[in-house]
């Protein structure tokens, strides 16, 4: 009867709740659970069960039930060692690593002897998660650690999940970032998030903000069958999470240096006989560790990235483009077109422990970065170089509260922010030629896109026997997001022929040079409201979810979800 109440509870939430356009997202935790024994394999009531963390030494503390079952939900993730102790029995430890969104299983067998008495289990992570529904898979804080990564961009090691390939960039402010498709997906509707605080580029989709890789402690990717806790996006969903200090200080430094003697010549510097200038060096560094032992921990991460980087002009273009400067045009050819790039990335995260039933911590990252030219290409000039601006900030406060042995609430009030701009400085005619040179002012500027999001999220998980009820809300509002863009911001003037043909006169075609009737055979301009600001309804975004399940030793039924 106690099962049927429950399902008929179940339902009438699941049809309350089934409106609703998405489901609560999972922050940075995961679940502990088991069955205390004795030697013949009878259950064992009313065993006390400790998971304390070697990082912070902050404890959980859990009752065995009538069928020997015990659960730890919402736990930070790291390192715990559980003890299983009863009066009468010698106690049992054993120490594992959970991870995001795992469900960690630690079974115990007690034996006759005295609680004093300690026997620690060793054993070795499981191949496969035998209670796990859903298609992903976790990049572990040893894998972020040592394997390595072009552009220290902890997204690429999401290659590593089946289904994951790289794709093309869609997003010319992402040139930079790994863009992931997902079974076969263009990559924009992978959502991302970051302890939990939404990342989505809500204009044309994918991540937003770049973490420094020192500040990331491990995520988990979901290609498939999304559970309640986890879901929103109909293609992949990746949570990241960020370090924190522990009772012990650590740190890192890094240094990455390249210069141009290193370059191979590409096949434009082969035939100019001209190696474009480069240098680029990448250091960076964390420390963390107690700012008051057992109560206020702190981390910090740094990253800097300088690049002076260039593109060679294609000859032919830069031929003709010269001809053009000769013949008395605007142009200002170059064999070599600078394109340098600054970037500083950091993270700060405090983490706070009231006592071992409430803990609290607030993290703030940002991401900046500024550039010339990368919108330019090999077949034009310096005058159609550009800059760019983009500035990026993620912050969240979260507190988690464990409201009984059988009761926990995690609560995160999250925040976002993006600025993107492209633009010149030189405002003047785009002419172009049909052997592809131009000059004049870059077609795809100016251009620009922000938002501004606030999120409030809590999600709550009760335990009651071998069952786990789990709800949550989340509410993001977008009071902020939009941005414009002026195609052919200026005037656009094209020729029939190549500066090379009209300057000489090619057949008698063009007595008059680039004053010739005829020579222009087109002209463009833009006109019109280039903002497509997105004003949100005053009630944001809202998603609830609700979901039950019924755990056994060995297997697990179907989410209801």
């Amino acid at each position: 009867m106690k099962r049927l109440a429950y399902l008929l509870l179940a339902g009438v939430l699941l049809l309350s709740l089934g409106s609703v356009k998405a489901f609560a997202q999972a922050t940075a935790s995961g679940t502990i659970q088991g069955t205390v024994t004795d030697k013949s394999g009878a259950v064992v009531s009313g065993a006390q069960v400790v998971a304390r963390s070697k990082a912070t030494d902050t404890s959980r503390t859990a009752t065995s039930n009538d069928t020997g079952y015990y659960r730890f939900e919402l736990l930070p993730v790291g390192v715990y060692t559980v003890t299983v102790s009863k009066a009468g029995f010698a106690s049992v430890s054993e120490t594992m690593e959970i991870l995001i969104g795992q469900m960690t299983t630690v079974n115990a067998e007690l034996k006759p002897g005295a609680t004093s008495e300690i026997i620690e289990v060793t054993s070795e992570a499981l191949l496969v998660d035998q209670l796990k529904t859903s298609v992903s898979q976790n990049i572990t804080p040893s894998e972020v650690e040592e394997l390595p990564l072009l552009g220290r961009d902890v997204a690429n090691l999401a290659y590593l999940a089946p289904g994951v390939k790289a794709t093309d960039s869609y997003d010319p402010t992402k040139n930079r970032y790994a863009i992931l498709s997902v079974n076969g997906q263009s990559g924009r509707n992978v959502n991302v998030t970051i302890n939990g605080v939404d990342n989505k580029d809500n204009t044309v989709g994918g991540p937003v903000m770049q973490l420094p890789l020192e500040a990331v402690q491990e995520f988990v990717i979901s290609t498939q069958r999304f559970s309640a806790a986890n879901g929103r996006s109909e293609g992949a969903a990746i949570n990241l999470i960020t370090k924190a200090g522990s009772n012990k200080y650590h740190g890192s430094a890094f240094g990455f240096f390249r210069e141009q003697q290193f370059n191979a010549a590409n096949v434009f510097e082969q035939k100019s006989g001209q190696k474009g200038p480069y240098s680029r060096q990448f250091f960076g560094g964390s420390v963390g560790g107690p700012i008051v032992k057992d109560k206020l921990f702190g981390f910090f991460a740094f990253e800097r990235q300088r690049e002076q980087t260039s593109i060679s002009e294609d000859p032919t273009a830069l031929t003709e483009l010269q001809i053009a400067k000769t013949a008395g045009l605007a142009a200002d050819p170059s064999a070599i077109i600078p394109r340098p790039f600054y970037e500083n990335r950091y993270n700060g995260r405090l983490d706070y422990r009231f006592n071992d039933h409430e803990t609290a911590y607030v993290s703030y990252t940002s991401q900046a970065n500024n550039s010339l030219n990368d919108q330019s290409s090999q077949t034009g000039d310096l005058t159609e170089g550009n800059f760019t601006k983009n500035h990026l900030q993620a912050a969240n406060f979260t507190l988690n509260s464990v409201l009984s042995n059988t009761l926990v609430n995690s609560f995160l009030a999250g925040y976002q922010y993006w600025n993107n701009l492209i633009d010149s400085t030189l405002k003047v005619p785009l002419v172009t030629f049909p052997g592809g040179s131009s000059f004049g002012t870059n077609g795809n500027v100016p251009q620009q896109s922000y938002q501004r999001k606030f999120q409030f999220r809590d999600d709550i998980t009760k335990t009651h026997g071998r069952h786990t009820f789990g709800a949550g809300i989340d509410y993001i509002y977008n009071p902020r997001l939009g941005g414009f863009f002026e195609s052919n911001s200026t005037l656009e003037v094209d020729f029939k022929a190549d500066p090379s043909i009209i300057a000489a006169n090619t057949g008698g075609l063009y007595p008059q040079g680039f004053a010739t009737p005829g020579a222009v055979i087109g002209m463009a301009a833009s006109a019109g409201n280039p903002y497509f600001d997105i004003h949100p309804e005053p009630g944001g975004a809202l998603g609830q979810g609700f979901q039950s399940g019924r755990r056994k030793r060995h297997c697990q039924e179907p989410d209801v979800s």
